[in-house]
């Protein structure tokens, strides 16, 4: 939960503030190839950026910064991430102990749950005895991917073992569609020993955009927030209509607040979230993950939204099943990302009439 304007402070577990009625949604997409300045090895320049397009959308990934996705769009389009251009270019940091976060943002895959971000290493003792769930893994957010396979549509990515989490990323990025891009993480268990991880695909949409997941009224939402004590902090405003969750933009503290926050846990019926963003609606989706397979601490979707000063962001967020994986042993998630066009108003009723039509 970063945004462009920095980082944003997470919840912790345990922080619940509200209980709901539940269900799921989610939307994105991209095929051409640019490549950075030139530059020192060591800080990832003269690595390729990967633009893959068909024509008609166009998806950007960033093979020297994590792997990760920094732009969907349609062709002459804006950008529906949330990504800013000045982080695509070289120096890129480091993958190091020492690289501090910073907002790259984009859509990148973590591992969870949160509560274990540093539970399953030695090189930082002292995160791993207090549970520290911040930062995530800086091997993966900067590391260096290699370019396994590139074609004008398609391109598959291999990383290294990372020293925190035992794993090895491969992403493969694929335009399967006229506006649709298929999004696969595979992680390998690169330890002499077993380790126990979920995927966490976490995609940062453009702030102002309208978030909408679908819920399912037979099971419950959890929403966490701010403790009731936290003067500086205040809950972020959800709202539901006709069985569609949404953290709607535009909301923004009010003295002496300097910043609200909220995150959604959600066990949909339908594994998808949505995010409307000017005339274009960006779809994410993927199977249900059952309930029983989840990490207790996390949901199959999650929607996070803060605002204020350095707190301004909005990521859509899904889970896949918790595993033990031997040396070796891999597991993997896919999601498909859609941009369809929008021709209705800013408006929640529009929105959900809209969403009503999704097959």
């Amino acid at each position: 939960m970063k945004a462009s304007s920095g980082p944003a402070p997470r919840g912790r577990r345990g922080q619940g503030i509200a209980v709901l009625a539940l269900s799921g949604a989610l939307v994105c997409a991209g095929v051409a190839l640019a490549r950075t300045a030139g530059g020192q090895e060591g800080t990832g320049a003269g690595m390729d950026r990967i633009e893959l397009s068909n024509g008609t959308i166009v998806v950007t990934a960033l093979p020297p910064l994590g792997g990760r996705v920094v732009e969907l769009k349609k062709v002459g389009g804006s950008n529906l991430l949330d990504s800013d251009p000045k982080y695509w270019r070289p120096p890129f940091p480091p993958p190091s102990l020492g690289t501090a976060f910073r907002p790259w943002n984009g859509r990148i895959v973590w591992v969870g749950p949160q509560t274990g971000f540093w539970s399953q290493q030695d090189l930082k003792p002292e995160l791993r005895k207090k549970g520290a769930n911040w930062p995530p893994d800086p091997f993966n957010e900067t590391g260096r991917f290699q370019v396994l396979e590139r074609t004008p549509t398609r391109v598959r990515l291999k990383g290294e073992v990372s020293p925190v989490t035992g794993l090895a990323f491969e992403h493969e990025y694929e335009i399967t569609g006229e506006r649709t891009v298929r999004m696969k993480t595979t992680a390998t268990n690169g330890r002499a020993t077993a380790v126990s991880w979920d995927l966490w695909p976490n995609t940062r949409a453009r702030p102002e955009g309208w978030p909408y997941v679908p819920l399912d009224p037979t099971q419950m939402v959890r929403m966490d927030g701010p403790k009731p004590d936290e003067e500086e902090a205040g809950l972020y405003p959800e709202q539901l209509l006709d069985g569609w969750l949404t953290l709607p933009p535009g909301r923004s503290p009010q003295s002496p607040r300097k910043r609200l926050w909220a995150k959604a846990f959600l066990r949909p019926a339908r594994g998808l979230m949505a995010c409307f963003v000017g005339k274009e609606l960006m779809v994410i989706r993927a199977p249900i993950v059952p309930r029983e397979k989840l990490h207790p601490d996390q949901a199959f979707i999650e929607m996070y939204r803060g605002s204020g000063k350095d707190a301004t962001v909005l990521e859509l967020e899904m889970h896949g099943p918790y595993q033990t994986l031997p040396p070796g042993g891999a597991t993997s998630f896919e999601q498909t990302f859609e941009v369809l066009d929008y021709d209705g108003p800013a408006d929640p009723a529009a929105h959900v009439a809209r969403l009503a039509q999704l097959p």
